[in-house]
């Protein structure tokens, strides 16, 4: 057991490393080709992590949106519906003075 550690300690590295001959350096190194293939996977991958955060972002955002909805629908239910404090309503009957609910036509209701 002794005599491999006895044997890797006494051999030392040169002070010059060498390539085995017959061998060219510039054939061993990446090159710029092996530069440009790094270089677009680090992009893409950028690329990739920018829009799993938007897509994140979008799911969490929708999910508040549906919270506060079902939060003011529990609200108004419990509050009776006509009568909630602070909630005027419009000449077409819509909510906050015929202003349009949050979302829209291309909002997240209508997937």
């Amino acid at each position: 057991m002794f005599l491999p550690l006895s044997l890797a300690a006494t051999v030392t590295p040169s002070g010059d490393p060498t390539l085995k001959p017959g061998l060219d350096p510039a054939s061993v190194t990446p090159g710029t080709l092996g530069f440009l293939a790094t270089l677009f996977v680090v992009v893409l991958v950028i690329f990739l992590i920018r829009d799993m955060v938007k897509r994140i972002r979008r799911v969490r955002y929708t999910a508040e949106v549906e919270q506060a909805r079902a939060q003011r629908a529990d609200g108004a239910a419990t509050a009776g519906g006509d009568d909630v404090p602070g909630l005027s309503r419009g000449g077409d009957g819509t909510a906050d003075g015929g202003r349009p609910r949050p979302g829209g036509k291309h909002g997240p209701d209508n997937r």
